[in-house]
């Protein structure tokens, strides 16, 4: 998890910036922001934003570069990610990671320039943030919710600086939406508008699931749970699947991490948001269930599937990603074939469109392969033939979990 929130954070700095790459400077970005309220890292975290200016040109998905995967790679806990950030950076807090922006070489006879003030960190503003959300392909419905939300949440910032009281919407959320719907995405993109409208102190952003807290033993469970809320403030956690945490008999520990959730949700609220996602009946079901998640979770955002159009041009997005194009004929049939897939019960959206693409990599290399050689012009094109799906699934498997961290949906 820890390394694909760092790819995700990586990816978004390079697209902020409009850079072409995801380069080392950005994933030591990632780690200094993800770890700034560490000793010592907040004064990193500034010199890693400082490294990324100047802004690009480039307009497409930023690519990764094998020294920022190789980076990412070495980033195998919090410990070794945060060692990985101080190694890369001088005395001086001058990124010295390949693909940095490091300063030139002075001769060794000339004096260094005493240091200056620090630069300000330039702070994204809500405008930016919703920018890059409205980039996001489909979900129309959900970023006119988000932006409401948002709406909300900075009318009474205003409130509290006249003096006045705000008017109670509360800032926890519930994400309601079939799996590969873009879910964790979004509320990566609320962590960091609460944050940047003010209206929590920070934008960490923690994902978890029944098993990150529920334990196996009676009393560890609230233990558990209070080491993962604290975790993630101030920012927010987002549970996914959180309806597996609705009690399923007396003794279902489930119970005990809804409660001492809720608890937090009062206690911490000018710290923490909480968002819980799932399908819709099954999240009702897990918020009747105790009511405190009632009078807690009053604003519910819908996530419907995306069309076969949205899917399409997200198989196209990976494809400009990966810088591979698509032969004649190839998007009419990779719409066909999301047309066809989608009318399936456990059809996984984005999450589908990821496979398409990658099922029709594997063919075209395959294919590419077949005479003994491979050439570059073999396997950066897409023809109808690599475009093919066969459903794998076994019958009445179990719901498919929504988008892994990193996924784009």
């Amino acid at each position: 998890m820890l390394r694909a929130n760092l790819e995700d954070a990586a990816l978004a700095a390079a697209k902020g910036y409009s850079h072409e790459h995801v380069e080392p400077r950005h994933v030591l970005y990632a780690i200094a922001r993800e770890f700034r309220s560490r000793p010592g890292v907040e004064a990193l975290y500034v010199a890693t934003r400082r490294a990324l200016e100047p802004a690009g040109s480039c307009v497409s998905v930023p690519t990764l570069t094998p020294e920022a995967v190789s980076l990412l790679d070495a980033c195998t806990t919090e410990v070794a990610a945060i060692e990985q950030l101080r190694s890369a950076m001088d005395s001086e807090h001058r990124p010295l990671a390949a693909g940095a922006a490091q300063t030139a070489e002075r001769p060794a006879e000339e004096p260094a320039p005493a240091p200056g003030p620090a630069a300000e960190t330039k702070k994204e503003t809500p405008a930016e943030i919703l920018a890059e959300m409205d980039a996001l392909v489909g979900l129309a419905s959900v970023k006119q919710q988000v932006a409401r939300v948002v709406a909300v949440v900075q009318a009474n910032e205003e409130r509290k600086k006249a003096g006045l009281a705000p008017v109670s919407s509360g800032l926890h959320l519930v994400f309601a939406g079939p799996p590969g719907t873009g879910k964790t995405t979004v509320a990566r993109i609320v962590a960091r508008l609460y944050a940047a409208t003010g209206a929590l102190p920070g934008s960490k952003f923690v994902e978890a699931s029944r098993t990150d807290l529920v334990a196996g033993y009676v009393g560890q469970t609230a233990l558990k749970t209070s080491a993962l809320i604290d975790k993630a403030r101030p920012g927010v956690l987002f549970i996914d699947e959180a309806y597996a945490l609705a009690p399923r008999h007396d003794s279902d520990f489930g119970a005990e991490a809804i409660a001492t959730l809720v608890k937090a949700m009062e206690d911490d609220r000018h710290e923490l948001a909480v968002i819980l996602a799932g399908y819709r009946d099954e999240m009702g079901v897990l918020i009747e269930s105790n009511p405190g998640l009632r009078s807690r979770l009053k604003t519910f955002i819908d996530f419907p599937n995306y069309s076969p159009e949205d899917l399409t041009r997200i198989f196209e997005g990976f494809a400009v990603a990966n810088s591979i194009q698509l032969g004649a004929g190839v998007r009419e049939r990779v719409k066909q074939i999301i047309e066809k897939a989608s009318g399936e019960k456990a059809f996984g959206n984005g999450r589908f469109a990821r496979s398409l693409f990658e099922e029709a990599y594997a063919r075209m290399s395959a294919r590419a392969a077949a005479d003994g050689t491979v050439s570059l012009e073999e396997v950066t094109t897409f023809t109808v033939e690599d475009v093919e799906w066969q459903n794998s699934a076994p019958r009445g498997s179990a719901r498919p979990i929504g988008f892994e961290a990193g996924e784009k949906g």
